[in-house]
């Protein structure tokens, strides 16, 4: 669509308007002012090749650098929507800690000629990388610098350059669906059928990863760009030259206008050496300052274009657009690139860049180069790859008119990776460009560009965090207005589960801020949001995960002499004396001397229990790695708690440092939460009892044996000195999740697997608060009691009262189902049936919690089977949770969209919204359990994921899709969504038939999809697989040996042709049958009762079990010494009494009798002998 002249002038002013004025700076303020300076990597991008000239297109190749800036493995995805060869692009790698990595574009992903294509490649990085692109063609080669995607903007202004009949061109790359870019053009151009002329408006729409390329034989200099989303824009030349020089092609991508600069220094190798440059105006009446030229004046869209010797400074009084067309290195004339020069306002303080691997001349490399610019005063803490620059291969000279200089290193020919530092934070910023040339052909491209960001959020390093805090959290935050030392404080807002606690911030460096992490009391997901004015408004937000001190292990060890006996009870009423243990490198190498302190809990406002202040316990201890507390210390630094009655509690030690560390992870090391006893008073019991009228509520049933409890994925294995805490138990568990109450289950078992109930017999205790959600109210209500009554008094029956063991009488097992190889599906009632489809199907949803588990599936290689490679779970209360299998067979978790850090996390349980997931250590098993009552196990082996799905109970009758429908009958599970119930033994074709019924729509999966992937690229119901049933007649004996009588590994060994994929078949199934064998209701009698002046032997309480009853002297049995539980769940009779035998009376009476008629004899011989008187 064309527009008038007067139109484009509307839109001219328009931005006249919208955008403020700057005002005029001069040369002075270069050498004196502070400036804000941005980012210069990322972790997403977007970028294009733009067209090369044809001549030696044999030879292209296109290629992207990335450089990594991480301590650690950074994974980094390139993908694009285009199809080569039928398939879009998609490539993951990993890059080593700073390192960097070459990967080779399919030269089918430049672009031709005006086009509107999906040849947009995307960069997505786990950590801040750089990338580059680099565009080799023998004798006509250029690169450039790829911009985050959280750096660009929406308006630009084209730079390209004429000097011969070839193309100029420039691209836009969509980031958004449904964007419109508007382009007011400087000269002709053709478009999708129509002729526009200079000063028209071009208006094209553009969706994600969508890139329009516009080409012109005129120059198109100065046509701006205005979008009303955020756009990418490349710019260049097919190929030109300059006198004396080949032809060489252009490429550069553009910095959006809102990130220009005021001040550019432009440099060359040598004094003598003279390179030609554009400067380019937005903003009417810009006034351009030039070495050797008169002010110029630029108009909006008018630029300058001039030849300019050595280094020097132009400054201008708006912003504007400099770039370098090279020409000449060392006094040679050399082929022209297009090299964009950083405004001072772009300076950074780190810069990783590569160097190419070879030229068309010189399969050796190129002759690199590199121009830093520096404040002179700030030379010296300038460092190439670690280490001083120095040397004689060095230039160094000063920038007329500034405080800066120029240094430019000669590197080494070839592939080479480089890091420009500025090291001292505190000084002044530094620019580096990259150039190189050969015989006929050039490169170049500014390292990196800090540029204003146009997202405020945050990057935190480190990711994971302790509870107990003290720890380093450094936040890469935007710097919006100055980068002064004296500016306003930042702040750390932090989440701390009880409240926001603000921490005061460490200005590192413009924009680096340091926090140090507080006491958090809570686990999992945790907001952190940051203020740059001092607390009055905090804009900028971002998350960390806070692990558990399980979890997360502390990085204080404590332990009291002889306190295994004690379950790691620290008592102060003997005399054991208290050993703190530390690496003393995590102070600091230069710390030499620490404070030991203890914080003790108390109760807050609220009635929540949190830590206390800070006890000093010893000053200026040596940082040696261990101390030795006497307990006689301890306890009078803790006398004014004691008086106060705190006779239990639970405390937390910790060091820090005397003074500060140079360079150190940690202020202040923890140790985990140690229960400490002040005093042994039996009246202690009786000060919980008011927390212990708080019962649990609402907690799932125990399994009645520990085979039942590994089967089901809610519970776990949870020993905790079982010998202390549960006297007689071989295991205990606990439910992995808490009731909507924050209660939690814990189950305990003899060495025979059979539950433990009671105290006495070691059984588990029902928890008011679970200690997976709510550790800290779990220590007041249900820990603390105990150890008061059960350990400092001989109250344990009133602790069980009100924290009692269950029995497993009402425990009815979850019901599994199953789903792996060529898929197979087990049904949640045990119907088995085979299924091969290709797309996203529905296997099980209920309108209870609003549940929601869709499963993809894939064609096997070049194979008629299909194989699992995704699945995702929500519930109505709980993060959306999606496992799957990437093109090169690794396994990506995405909670809500966003990635797990599984791989290289240090915490294996991540809590999480409504759901728990754990992994094993080679994340070959990944267990997603939600509260809402599904577990989900997720096998993973090469190409090949399987899954066991557990449903609790509760789900009865209410669930529907391809698992069933959970009634307990399996023969009415293959209902289709209309109802209608499929007939059991049907055919393989149909069963295909049916499963397509459950296809998922575009508009009802939740699948989060990772571009260049959508519905589209898994969604195949035309696929038809094999309706073949093997033939054991022709099956060869080592598949029989292998698979028995399985049909499902004799299919998958048939079908795919892999005895490994049908042995993970085989393996899956089993594990199934296991768990299902298990997940039978086993009938219980439950726990009897208790028999007053009695005693029970035997614990077992199931079908078939016996107990038998003794009274205690004194007391005679009345009722059935033996019970025995029968088939109906109940006991043989009724529970028998212990009464009183009445033995006892019998000889009181006696003697009572025989003294009185001793008296009465003794009255009558005196009443004779006073008569005989």
């Amino acid at each position: 669509m064309k527009t008038s002249q007067g139109q484009h002038l509307w839109w001219v002013i328009f931005i006249a308007l919208v955008v403020a004025e700057v005002l005029p700076l001069t040369a002075q303020d270069l050498m004196t002012s502070n400036q804000c300076f941005g980012i210069s990597r990322g972790k997403q991008f977007t970028i294009a090749f733009m067209e090369n000239t044809s001549q030696f297109s044999a030879s292209r190749q296109l290629f992207i650098l990335v450089v990594a800036f991480s301590d650690q493995q950074t994974e980094v995805t390139i993908s694009s929507k285009h199809k080569v060869a039928g398939k879009p692009l998609q490539e993951t790698f990993l890059i080593e800690a700073r390192s960097f990595k070459r990967t080779t574009i399919p030269s089918a992903y430049m672009m031709s000629g005006t086009e509107r294509s999906l040849k947009a490649i995307k960069v997505s990085a786990s950590s801040d990388v750089s990338v580059y692109g680099l565009m080799y063609q023998d004798f006509t080669t250029d690169g450039f610098l790829g911009i985050p995607i959280t750096n660009l903007g929406s308006q630009y202004v084209v730079v390209t350059f004429q000097k011969r009949a070839s193309a100029s061109q420039f691209a836009v790359i969509g980031t958004e669906d449904s964007t419109t870019v508007h382009v007011t053009l400087r000269d002709t151009v053709s478009f999708e059928g129509q002729n526009y002329n200079q000063d028209d408006v071009l208006t094209i729409m553009v969706n994600d990863s969508q890139v329009v390329q516009i080409q012109s034989t005129n120059d198109l200099s100065g046509s701006i760009v205005q979008s009303d989303k955020s756009v990418a824009v490349f710019s260049g030349n097919e190929c030109v030259n300059v006198p004396g020089s080949t032809c060489d092609t252009l490429t550069e991508q553009l910095v959006p206008i809102n990130s220009w600069g005021q001040k550019h220094i432009y440099t060359a190798s040598q004094n003598s050496d003279d390179n030609i440059y554009r400067i380019i105006a937005f903003f009417s009446g810009t006034i351009v300052t030039i070495p050797g030229f008169p002010n110029q004046i630029l108009n909006s869209a008018e630029f300058w274009e001039g030849r300019l010797y050595s280094s020097g400074l132009v400054s201008s009084n708006k912003p504007t657009l400099m770039v370098q067309l090279l020409a000449s290195v060392n006094g040679e004339t050399v082929d022209p690139s297009l090299i964009h020069i950083p405004a001072e306002e772009q300076f950074g303080y780190v810069f990783g860049f590569t160097t190419p691997p070879h030229s068309g001349e010189d399969s050796g490399g190129f002759f690199n180069f590199i121009n830093i610019v520096t404040k002179t005063d700030a030379r010296q803490t300038v460092h190439l790859n670690g280490s001083p620059i120095n040397g004689t291969d060095i230039r160094e000279s000063n920038v007329p008119g500034t405080a800066y200089s120029l240094i430019t290193i000669q590197l080494p020919k070839g592939e080479g990776v480089y890091y420009v530092e500025q090291t001292d934070p505190l000084s002044s910023p530094l620019s580096v460009i990259v150039y190189g040339y050969e015989d006929d052909e050039s490169y170049g491209y500014a390292a990196g560009l800090s540029l204003p960001n146009n997202e405020q959020l945050l990057s935190f390093t480190p990711y994971y965090f302790r509870e107990m805090g003290g720890e380093t959290l450094t936040i890469t935050v935007p710097c919006l207005e100055t980068n002064s030392i004296a500016y306003q404080s930042a702040m750390c807002k932090f989440d701390t589960g009880i409240g926001d606690v603000l921490v005061p911030g460490d200005r590192v460096d413009p924009y680096i801020v340091s926090c140090i992490t507080p006491t958090f009391y809570k686990n999992g997901l945790t907001h952190v949001s940051v203020s740059l004015d001092d607390g009055n408004t905090f804009p900028y937000s971002g998350i960390v995960y806070v692990a558990s001190q399980e979890d997360l292990g502390p990085l204080l060890t404590v332990k009291q002499e002889n306190w295994e006996e004690r379950g790691e009870v620290i008592d102060l009423t003997v005399r054991d004396p208290i050993i703190l243990s530390w690496d003393p490198e995590i102070m600091g190498k230069d710390v030499t001397e620490v404070d030991v302190m203890i914080q003790d809990s108390d109760i807050n406002n609220n009635d929540f229990p949190v830590l206390m202040e800070d006890i000093t316990l010893m000053k200026k201890v040596p940082n040696t790695g261990s101390v030795i507390i006497p307990t006689a210390v301890l306890a009078s630094h803790l006398g004014n708690a004691i008086k106060r009655g705190k006779d239990l509690s639970n405390v937390a030690f910790h060091i820090k440092r005397v003074v500060k560390a140079v360079t150190s992870f940690v202020s202040k090391v923890y140790s985990k939460i140690t229960l400490l006893i002040k005093s042994s008073l039996d009246s202690l019991c009786t000060y919980y009892t008011k927390i212990l009228s708080d019962v649990p509520k609402d907690v799932p049933a125990c399994p009645c044996t520990l085979a039942q409890a590994n089967a089901n994925s809610e519970f776990e294995i949870s020993n905790f000195w079982n010998s202390f805490f549960h006297k007689g138990a071989e295991n205990c568990i606990r439910s992995t999740t808490s009731t909507p109450s924050g209660s939690g289950q814990q189950c305990c078992y003899g060495t025979d697997g059979n539950i433990l109930v009671g105290g006495s017999q070691g059984g588990g205790t029902a928890d008011r608060y679970s200690p997976v959600d709510n550790f800290w109210r779990h220590q007041k209500y249900d820990v603390l009691p105990y150890i008061a009554c059960c350990k400092l008094s001989k109250n344990c029956d009133k602790y069980y009262k009100t924290r009692p063991s269950d029995d497993c009488s009402d425990y009815d097992p979850p019901r599994p189902a199953g789903g792996m190889g060529d898929p197979h599906v087990t049904t949640l009632d045990g119907k088995k049936f085979t299924f091969n489809g290709a797309g996203e199907f529905l296997m099980a949803s209920s309108k209870l919690y609003n549940l929601i588990f869709q499963a993809r599936m894939e064609v096997y290689l070049d194979t008629l089977a299909t194989v699992y490679t995704a699945f995702v779970i929500h519930t109505n209360n709980s993060a959306k949770v999606q496992v799957q299998m990437s093109n090169i067979n690794e396994i990506l978790v995405l909670v809500d969209g966003e990635p797990l850090r599984l791989a290289s996390s240090p915490v294996k349980v991540h809590y999480l919204n409504g759901v728990r997931v754990s992994v094993n250590n080679d994340l070959s098993e990944i267990r997603v359990v939600f509260n809402a009552g599904i577990a989900v196990i997720i096998y993973i082996k090469s190409e090949v994921i399987s899954f066991i799905a557990q449903l609790d109970t509760r789900f009865n009758g209410q669930i529907e899709g391809l698992l069933g429908n959970l009634n307990g009958e399996p023969h009415d599970d293959l209902q289709f969504p209309n109802g209608t119930i499929m007939n059991n033994n049907s055919s393989l074709q149909k069963l295909h038939e049916y499963g397509l019924e459950w296809l998922v729509t575009a508009d009802d999966s939740i699948f989060t999809y990772i571009s260049p992937y959508d519905y589209t690229t898994y969604h195949f119901p035309e696929f038809t697989p094999t309706f073949d049933i093997p033939d054991l007649d022709v099956v060869s004996q080592e598949i029989k040996d292998l698979c028995g009588d399985s049909f499902e590994c004799l299919f998958d060994a048939v079908t795919t042709g892999s005895l490994t994929f049908a042995n993970n078949t085989r393996v899956v199934l089993a594990t199934l049958d296991i768990i299902q064998k298990s997940s039978v209701k086993i009938i219980s009698c439950g726990f009897p009762g208790d028999v007053e002046n009695g005693q029970m032997f035997g614990h077992v309480y199931l079908v078939n079990s016996t107990v038998e009853v003794s009274c205690e002297a004194g007391y005679v049995l009345e009722g059935s010494s033996s019970l025995t539980c029968h088939e109906d769940g109940r006991w043989s009779t009724d529970l028998p009494r212990c009464e009183s035998s009445g033995k006892g009376l019998t000889i009181i009476l006696a003697i009572v009798i025989s003294t009185l008629i001793i008296l009465a004899a003794a009255c009558v011989a005196i009443v004779i002998c006073l008569r005989k008187k």
